[in-house]
């Protein structure tokens, strides 16, 4: 949906160019393609300083997701109010000094249609945070019909000019935009004592963001128009115009692409830190690469014909050549957008200053020096030497050591209150992970000394201030892994010695968890990558894990968030660990005082619904999903080996289909909107997929009321999975 999104808003401009230039002549179009540039550098201010910064940080709101969203609506709000300030501003000091009234009747165009451009791409960049891509495709498809269809009235009717172009992009982007804000309206709430807060959070990130991204665009895509129409006139900005129109048939590839850039590299950098962010975005440049590639071959080929189909007239022949270099020098400038990525994803704005500073420089230098001495062709060489070295700057800076993604200051000084000692200079400090609550922290002992007693390995849970947890909440996650330590810690079940962390401290400033370490990966995120996962020790895992909660369960005590991100495992040391037991705030339904479902039905039903919750992650990974079903079926299998008569089986499996159900209502609330529908087909697609794996082991107890005390009936699905 992210591809077929950006494939409407590219040939939407792609239309609206070809529009503009059929039916006014080149200076017309130059002067429209002006106008959007200055749209276009508006859009990325607001990318930079507000949405760029909300997808990253959204992870650690200020307040609750409606009021961190409603700051950023309000954001843009000033900053739209800000735009038509100082375009009216300009406009009038056109008109004074006598400027031409075409380019002051721009001026007023531009401020008028500006505010509903920004809403607009407040909206699509709104939804692609939050993956809602039906949403922006509706937002999309609505302003393309509209556009359209105005421009090709005012085409057929002689009123198109550079200036009714922009009213008609106006009205477009105004109506939908409209419409797409009362639809979304429930994800917004305004609180006018947050805004402040808010737009610090945001500045602190956003304003290296801004001077990187605005950099980096204006060199790379809008600098050439603005020289041109000094150097040639615009006329040849047109022309210019005219053959990135033709390369600009990658766009929906390469924005589409983009579009889902920052959510996958957010989810990697969250999960696997350096490491698995570091394997995203070199699989993600190899891949878009590619692709590239392929492109650049077919405007080599095609190009200039192309062209010709396209415009008619003497002045847009014989442009093959340039059209060929300009393909190429977006391709170079499409290999650097992953790395960009990376950097502001890891909150590594400066590394893109730095390497945008250099490329605009070189941009203009290189371009005024070869378009003065061969034209068109020697500016489209000089766009593609920039980019080449903007890209490989951008990857030098991201392929350098990386920082650790947060300040480990704050746990430094956590260990310090804890072990009443200043001197840090044995311990190792590292980031294992961040979550919605907190950001996780192993320590190592550097010189064999311990931490503290006999420990030379520890764990340190920092909780985020804007969670807006309280020391009594951490005291409940503290009851609570103690629980689970002292019921679980030292068991061998099947072959397998059961681990839990054990909680020393809670520092109530800042506000943070101390416990012992564990070993192992957890098997969310390494179903995906570890070829050690087969099926024989995913059933072996899975039974040894309802083993040793069975005991647990039989005292009627939850772990309370058992989802696989929760289960560690260690096939060397055939070591099992379970961590972060739940509280009321990570499962309301696991931790319900009142709850009506026995222990191991609710944990069982934790484990389905994230299977199915999990699909919008494992899309087009097949390994991963199948390796986290087998597990499911293999506790589940286990479990019911503990139950006796068939009947008795039967009814455990429907109480589990029922729990899972409503931890599934929970997670995929309904609602008027978008988001509603995305939640209404998604709970169908997760319901199908529970049952048809209940189905399946309800069909296997079928085979005989001794199935559960025959084991070997069982090994027949396994085999089909592993094969």
């Amino acid at each position: 949906m992210a591809l077929a999104d950006q494939a409407v808003v590219s040939a939407t401009s792609f239309l609206t160019t070809v529009l503009v230039g059929r039916y006014t002549d080149p200076s017309q179009l130059g002067a429209y393609a002006i106008a959007v540039s200055v749209l276009a550098s508006l859009f990325t201010i607001q990318g930079s300083l507000i949405t760029l910064p909300y997808s990253i940080q959204r992870h650690r709101p200020l307040g609750t997701p409606a009021e961190h969203a409603g700051s950023s609506l309000a954001q843009g709000g000033l900053l739209s109010a800000v735009a038509i300030i100082m375009l009216a501003v300009t406009a009038l000091g056109l008109f004074a000094r006598g400027a031409p009234p075409e380019v002051t009747a721009m001026a007023w165009a531009l401020a008028a249609v500006m505010p509903f451009g920004l809403l607009r791409e407040f909206g699509r960049r709104f939804a692609f945070t939050h993956l809602q891509m039906g949403q922006a495709l509706g937002l999309d498809a609505a302003v393309a019909v509209i556009q359209l269809s105005i421009l090709g009235w005012l085409g057929l009717t002689g009123r198109m000019s550079a200036v009714t172009a922009c009213g008609a992009l106006g009205i477009s982007c105004g109506l939908a935009a409209v419409g797409w804000l009362y639809v979304a309206r429930s994800d917004f709430v305004i609180r006018t004592g947050q805004l402040w807060a808010a737009t610090r959070q945001s500045w602190s990130l956003g304003k290296w963001l801004f001077v990187g991204q605005v950099i980096t665009v204006q060199a790379q895509r809008y600098i050439p128009y603005w020289l041109m129409i000094v150097i040639a006139g615009a006329a040849a900005t047109g022309i210019y115009a005219a053959c990135m129109s033709v390369v600009s048939f990658v766009n929906p590839l390469m924005f589409g692409f983009a579009n889902i850039l920052t959510p996958r590299s957010v989810l990697a950098w969250k999960e696997g830190g350096g490491t698995a962010l570091r394997r995203q975005t070199i699989r993600d440049s190899l891949f878009l690469g590619a692709l590239m590639i392929v492109f650049c071959l077919l405007v080599l080929w095609a190009g200039e014909e192309v062209m010709r189909f396209l415009y008619h007239g003497n002045e847009y022949e014989g442009h093959g050549h340039t059209i060929a270099v300009l393909a190429f020098a977006t391709f170079a400038s499409a290999m650097g957008m992953p790395a960009s990525n990376a950097l502001a994803t890891m909150e590594r704005p400066r590394a893109i200053v730095g390497v945008g500073v250099v490329g605009a420089v070189l941009t203009v230098v290189l371009i005024w020096g070869l378009m003065a001495q061969w034209g068109l062709v020697g500016a489209a060489y000089g766009l593609l030497a920039a980019n080449v070295f903007g890209s490989a700057g951008l990857w030098l800076a991201f392929l350098t050591p990386l920082p650790r993604a947060c300040d480990p200051a704050p746990a430094i000084r956590v260990l310090q209150k804890f072990t009443r000692t200043f001197d840090s200079s044995g311990w190792e400090i590292a980031r294992l992970g961040e979550g919605d609550h907190a950001t996780v922290y192993a320590v190592r002992s550097k010189n064999r000394q311990p931490i503290w007693r006999t420990y030379h390995n520890l764990v340190i849970k920092l909780f985020k201030p804007e969670a807006g947890l309280n020391p009594e909440m951490v005291g409940a996650q503290f009851r609570s892994l103690s629980r689970l330590h002292a019921a679980l810690h030292g068991q061998a079940c099947d072959g397998w010695e059961i681990s839990a962390p054990k909680p020393l401290h809670v520092c109530e400033s800042p506000l943070a968890l101390i416990m012992t370490a564990v070993s192992g990966k957890d098997l969310k995120s390494r179903a995906a990558t570890d070829d050690d996962l087969t099926p024989d020790v995913l059933e072996s895992i899975g039974r040894a894990f309802v083993a040793a909660m069975q005991k647990s369960w039989s005292r009627g005590q939850l772990h309370g968030d058992l989802g696989l991100q929760n289960i560690f495992y260690d096939i060397e040391a055939r070591n099992l660990s379970l961590i972060d037991p739940g509280t009321l705030e990570s499962c309301a339904v696991c931790n319900d005082p009142d709850k009506s479902w026995r222990p191991a039905v609710l944990e069982l039903g934790h484990i389905l619904r994230d299977l199915g919750t999990d699909v919008r992650d494992m899309i087009g990974n097949p390994i991963a999903r199948l390796r986290r079903q087998i597990f499911a079926e293999s506790a589940l299998r286990a479990f019911l080996e503990t139950i006796g008569p068939l009947h008795e089986k039967q009814q455990a499996l429907h109480e589990i289909r029922a729990c899972a159900q409503v931890h599934l209502w929970k997670v995929l609330e309904l609602s008027w909107s978008l988001r509603g529908l995305w939640h209404r087909i998604l709970r169908q697609v997760v319901v199908r997929r529970m049952d048809s794996m209940l189905d399946g082991l309800r069909a296997e107890l079928e085979v005989g009321d001794g199935a559960t005390e025959n084991p070997a009936v069982f090994p027949s699905r396994m085999q089909r999975a592993e094969a």
